[in-house]
């Protein structure tokens, strides 16, 4: 299946969510900060919240599900450090986000506070390189800086996962309805698995192909860490 037909699939599936949830649920307006990345958005300006269930008044469990531009991220190393590349290095992309988190609620009718905490999975859909980045990275990273690069890389990550804690304030303007304002920050990643080769050259000298990558560049992950901003509203069943 080709990129166009996943694209297409996906979109497919993200509307029938919209027609089986939006009336009982909400609907929000999304947006991601990621660390060392480029701000990203919904393609469709709509992500899907509170897809749960109360524990009594005070707790309780949900879901959500957003398809995301992501417009570029960066990487980080094993350990889980940002690798500095000078700007993002994958991207643009489109992923897929959900996420399952527990709830605590605060009621100051007819305002409520909510704290929740969680874990969210990804799936990024055909990630590209930022080959300007990267080969600007490569030069540099090196014993020796070289001149030039021209490098022939491709990753073949795609799933993701990790957690991601937030907080919501819900005013209800009538009843059941009421209009929020929340905030989420996702600490997490998925592995690059970087592959391939690069034309590398010193001022002088005919370009050598490199397939060792540097050290920090075999086990790095794309750094999916950052805040991701919600407005919306929603009507409590």
């Amino acid at each position: 299946m080709g990129r166009s037909a996943r694209i297409a699939v996906v979109s497919l599936v993200f509307l029938l969510l919209t027609v089986l949830t939006v009336q009982g649920i909400g609907v929000s307006f999304c947006y991601l900060l990621p660390r060392n990345g480029t701000f990203s958005h919904p393609v469709y300006p709509l992500s899907f919240r509170g897809i749960g269930m109360d524990i009594g008044r005070y707790f309780g469990a949900s879901g959500s599900l957003s398809l995301y531009s992501i417009r570029g991220m960066g990487i980080k190393d094993s350990s889980g450090s940002p690798i500095e590349t000078g700007g993002p290095l994958v991207g643009p992309f489109l992923s897929i986000l959900g996420s399952a988190v527990f709830e605590a609620r605060v009621p100051i009718p007819p305002l409520e506070l909510e704290a929740s905490g969680g874990l969210f999975g990804c799936y990024n859909i055909d990630p590209p390189l930022v080959t300007g980045n990267l080969d600007r990275y490569l030069a540099g990273a090196a014993a020796t800086p070289y001149e030039t690069v021209t490098s022939s890389l491709s990753c073949a990550g795609r799933w993701g996962w990790g957690w991601v804690f937030g907080g919501k304030a819900t005013f209800f303007i009538k009843g059941q309805l009421g209009v929020f304002a929340g905030a989420n920050y996702y600490v997490g990643g998925s592995k690059l698995e970087l592959s391939g080769s690069y034309a590398a050259a010193v001022a002088g000298q005919p370009p050598v192909t490199v397939t060792d990558l540097p050290a920090e560049l075999q086990d790095a992950s794309l750094d999916f860490s950052g805040l991701e901003i919600i407005l919306g509203a929603e009507i409590r069943l």
